[in-house]
Formats: C-alpha cells, sequence, structure tokens
C-alpha cells in the first residue's frame, strides 16, 4: 500500500489493553454508534483559522501540502504570548518519548526556565515508547488521570473520550478559540480527527501532508556511479544490485515493511483504502498489490535485501547511518534531523532523497497523503471551567509558532547552556540541551511544522523541492479521521500475522499463490467488518470526519 508499515506510529491497543480500556470506558465494543455517528459529527463546528503572520518563510508552502521552508530561524523573534499562562498552579501531562528520560526538574535548567515562563509547575510522566501501549492502558483504567494526556486510537475510543475527558466545543469551537491565538493557527485539516461524539474532544498534534520520505545515502550512490533517480521498477532493481555487496556488508535494502512501502507506490496501490461509489476496498485486496508482491519476490531472489530485513527488531536507522544499508524507503519526514545528527561524524556521509516513479518509469508515482495529526492530546474532566481555561493557556504556550521566543525556547532552550549560536545565527544545541530538551511536551502541543534544519540550509531546499516534486500527486485516505472498533481492537495482531506470512512467501518458503488463501482469512478475521464500520459512516454522508 502506498499507506503506512506498521511503525512507531501505529500504536493500537492490543488484547489485553483492549479490554482494560473497553472497561475504563464502560461501554460495548460497537463501531459508530449513534453518539458518535456522521450526523452529530458533521454539525460541529470547528476552531476558526486564524494563521500566524508573524515571520515569513524562506520558500513558501502550498495547498497541497507542501511545507514552508527557513533557511535560519528568523533573527527578530515575535512573542506571541504576552503574558504567563498560569500563576504557580501545579499541571500534570503524560507522553512517550523515543529517546532517554531526561533529568528532573531540579537538576534540568530547562525544565525550570520552562515552569518559569509557563507560571505553572509542570509535571512531566513520561514513559519510553516500548512500554507506552501499556502504560496508556494503565493509566486510564486508573482514576488518576493527568490533566494533559497523549492518546492513542483503542478500543472503543468515541466512549473513552465521552466518559473521562472533556468536551471542548464551548472554549474552542468557532471564534471562541480566537482566546487562544497559537491554537487557532493549527490549520482546520487538524482539528476535523478531534472529533468524536458530536463534540471536540481533543487537542491536535499537528504533522505535515507528506508524511514519509524515501532516505538514500547519496554517497553511497555515488561510489556505486548510479544515479539517484532511478525510473520505474527495472532501474531500480538494477541500482539495487549495483548498491549491493554482501562481502563489504552492504545490501541496498533494510526493513521489508518499508521496501513494501515503495514498490506499493510505484505500482500505484491505494493509501490503504480506495473508495469507489461509496464501496471501500482494501490495498491488499487489489492487483497493484499482487504485482508489489510479485516484485518484493524479484527484490529478495536478487540477494538486495538484507538478510535479516524481516526482523521486526531490525535496527534499521544504524544499519542505515553505518553504510550497511544504502536506501530506507520510508521513514517519517520529522526524522530529517535524527539522521544528519546520527551520521554527520561520518566522513562523506550524504544524506538524500529518492524520488519514486510508476512502475513503468512514465512519471512521479503517487504519494500517499500523510494522517493530519501524530496524536490528539485529551484533558481529564475537570470540577472547574476555569481549571480547563488555565490548561488550554498552557497548551497555546506550548503550541507557538515558528519564528517566536516561545518556540525558539522550546526548542532551544538557554544559550550558552542548552544551546550555542553558529556564525549564520542559528542555534545548535549542546550536549546539555540534547538531553534537558527532551520532554514530551511536542506532544502536550505543538505548531504546525516547517522545514529548518539549524546550520543546513542547503537541506532545507532539498526537502522543499521533493515535497514540491511529490505533493501533487497525493492521495487520500478516504476513512482518514473515521473510528472502526475492528481496527482499534483486532487490526494490529491480524495485520502483523498477515504481514508475518506475507515475508514468507517472499522469501520463497510458501508459494506465491498462497497470498490467495492469506487475504481471505486477514478480510474474515478483520478486513471485512473494517471495511463495513466504515462504509456505514460513509454512506451516511460523513464530510466531516
Amino acid at each position: 500500500m502506498i499507506g503506512r508499515p506498521i511503525n512507531r506510529r501505529t500504536l493500537l491497543a492490543g488484547a489485553g489493553g483492549a479490554t482494560i480500556l473497553g472497561a475504563a470506558a464502560g461501554c460495548s465494543t460497537g463501531g459508530a454508534t449513534e453518539e458518535n455517528s456522521a450526523a452529530v459529527n458533521t454539525a460541529v463546528k470547528l476552531p476558526t483559522y486564524v494563521e500566524f503572520k508573524g515571520v515569513q518563510p524562506d520558500l513558501p508552502g502550498t495547498e497541497e501540502g507542501v511545507d514552508p521552508a527557513f533557511h535560519h530561524f528568523p533573527a527578530e523573534q515575535a512573542v506571541s504570548v504576552a503574558e504567563k499562562p498560569g500563576s504557580g498552579e501545579t499541571l500534570s501531562g503524560l507522553g512517550n518519548l523515543y529517546v532517554a528520560v531526561p533529568p528532573g526538574v531540579d537538576k534540568n535548567s530547562y525544565w525550570q526556565g520552562l515552569n518559569e515562563r509557563l507560571g505553572v509547575n509542570l509535571e512531566c510522566q513520561m514513559v519510553g515508547n516500548a512500554d507506552w501501549e501499556q502504560k496508556f492502558a494503565t493509566v486510564i483504567a486508573g482514576n488518576d488521570l493527568p490533566d494533559m494526556l497523549q492518546t492513542r486510537i483503542v478500543a472503543n475510543f468515541p466512549q473513552l473520550l465521552d466518559k473521562r475527558f472533556t468536551r471542548l466545543d464551548e472554549f474552542l469551537g468557532g471564534d471562541a478559540i480566537k482566546d487562544y491565538p497559537n491554537l487557532a493557527n493549527i490549520p482546520t485539516r487538524h482539528w476535523k480527527s478531534t472529533v468524536y461524539n458530536g463534540g471536540i474532544f481533543g487537542i491536535p498534534i499537528p504533522r505535515g501532508a507528506v508524511g514519509w520520505y524515501h532516505y538514500i545515502r547519496a554517497d553511497l550512490f555515488e561510489a556505486a556511479g548510479v544515479s539517484t533517480e532511478p525510473k520505474g521498477f527495472d532501474e531500480l532493481l538494477a541500482t539495487a544490485k549495483a548498491l549491493t555487496d554482501p562481502k563489504k556488508r552492504r545490501w541496498a535494502f533494510g526493513l521489508i515493511g518499508s521496501v513494501r512501502a515503495l514498490i506499493g507506490r510505484m505500482n500505484g496501490e491505494p493509501n490503504t483504502w480506495r473508495e469507489e461509489g461509496g464501496k471501500l476496498t482494501h490495498s491488499y485486496e487489489t492487483e497493484e498489490f499482487r504485482q508489489t508482491l510479485t516484485d518484493m519476490i524479484t527484490l529478495w531472489k536478487a540477494g538486495v535485501l538484507h538478510p535479516d530485513s524481516v526482523s521486526t527488531t531490525f535496527p534499521f536507522k544504524q544499519m542505515f547511518n553505518g553504510a550497511t544499508v544504502a536506501i530506507n524507503p520510508n521513514d517519517g519526514y520529522t526524522g530529517w534531523g535524527g539522521y544528519i545528527a546520527e551520521g554527520e561524524a561520518t566522513p562523506g556521509y550524504q544524506l538524500g532523497l529518492l524520488t519514486a516513479t510508476k512502475r513503468d518509469g512514465s512519471g512521479p508515482a503517487p504519494v500517499a497523503y500523510n494522517a493530519p495529526n501524530y496524536s490528539i492530546t485529551a484533558l481529564k474532566k475537570q470540577d472547574s471551567p476555569d481549571k480547563i481555561k488555565l490548561i488550554l493557556r498552557v497548551m497555546n504556550w506550548l503550541a507557538a509558532p515558528f519564528g517566536t521566543t516561545e518556540k525558539f525556547y522550546k526548542s532551544f532552550g538557554e544559550e550558552g547552556v542548552d544551546h550555542t549560536i553558529n556564525g549564520d545565527g542559528d542555534p545548535v544545541k549542546t550536549k546539555t540541551g540534547q538531553t534537558n530538551i527532551a520532554l514530551p511536551i511536542n506532544y502536550f502541543a505543538d505548531s504546525p511544522l516547517p522545514l529548518y534544519q539549524p546550520g543546513r540550509p542547503q537541506d532545507v531546499d532539498l526537502q522543499h523541492k521533493y515535497q514540491s516534486a511529490v505533493m501533487p500527486t497525493a492521495v487520500q485516505n478516504p476513512v482518514e479521521g473515521l473510528f472502526s472498533n475492528i481496527s482499534a481492537t483486532k487490526n494490529t495482531p491480524a495485520d502483523k500475522k498477515f504481514l508475518d506470512e506475507l515475508w514468507q512467501i517472499v522469501q520463497g518458503r510458501q508459494p506465491e499463490s498462497g497470498a490467495e488463501d492469506l487475504i481471505k482469512t486477514w478480510r474474515s478475521e478483520v478486513g471485512d467488518g473494517m471495511r463495513q464500520e466504515y462504509q456505514d459512516q460513509l454512506q451516511s454522508g460523513s464530510v466531516q470526519r
């Protein structure tokens, strides 16, 4: 599919977590309930969008989804929050981490400075991503919710929101959001996925429309004497062979699911689902998917995939940065800075992007529109509306746009401690800053992310050019924003089972003809059920969600 493989952003509750969450929600396991119907959701008055215009990008964004880009952090920073949000109150928030847990507030000057600017004592509860699913389920099942909670779509999610969290229409619906101008700077498309049960139930953590990059080691391409822009599957195969040398412990491709995402794009698979006349077809059910399977078998036989690429614990990023793998074809666009930070110490390291073409090389391959949000942050129910307003003021500060003094501190901390300023006037994090700033506050509230790489304006130009090339081809997922309880409770294990067996076929351990039985089993376990739940909502006229 040109949608996403299972990865760090697909965090749905498994069977155990679903049981806990279902009990906490205290409700049935139906799909689109009357309380969460298309009719009530389309009637919700979404927040008024008021764009922040305090700074102008060097390269503009587009309506198609190309992100605005900045070569340098603006020298003259705007102030977006005139007064401290709080007056010494204590607020709590829970989010997940992909890095080591930072020092506690008593040993973390950045955290202390953040509290001073917010005017609150912010208690950050945090947990590593590997333990996030169980932690989320445990917190929901308990009676002590944090004030702000990063959420994931789980069993009975609409009912869970209604029972445990605050409906925010009166605070954020329509022009009411203008009391929180940084939240009003979040475009409308991001708010649609916060609507459940006929109301707004969270703050979106926005992400760009492009979503995923096909990262390449451009220096390895140059060393192999091949173009970084292969046209069509045959040229890609030839390029992959040229990049592969097992004697040097080097292969073209790593993680197999990411490779499949690239080939699925080239073959024109739908963005997870395809809608025609109100009827949905999953990518697994298409002829394009069958071609992708055939192509994956060809790649495996050619020996261009790392032998361990089928492992779910394959360290794809380390293998890429260590030159064991030359192409990492499906990782998040926000990861660019991480790749640079980890790879720039390597002599000759050059990060690049591969623009996928159609299988026959006739033009750009369609890209999948990314989900609009990383997650949404729900606010637990409070006894006082004033407490909700306090939390929203804090979230408004945390959502400060790029180019503001608030965003600068949030991202880079204190000069001389958490960052230094380079010759171009850009902040560069120190080792202390990299450790101190790793709080999960970006998962409490955040602004839309422009393209910006401190000290590397050439990277910004490359990414903007790439986005400008691929976004005109973008394909929507027609069920984006709809809720399927079967998807939330059963799809992750069923999809893993499907893919585990599919990789057996790719490796030649099972016949290719066995894919038809796999698809039939997947349909009976989850596919047909998800389809029905989504179609019921589509056919009821849901254009809001």
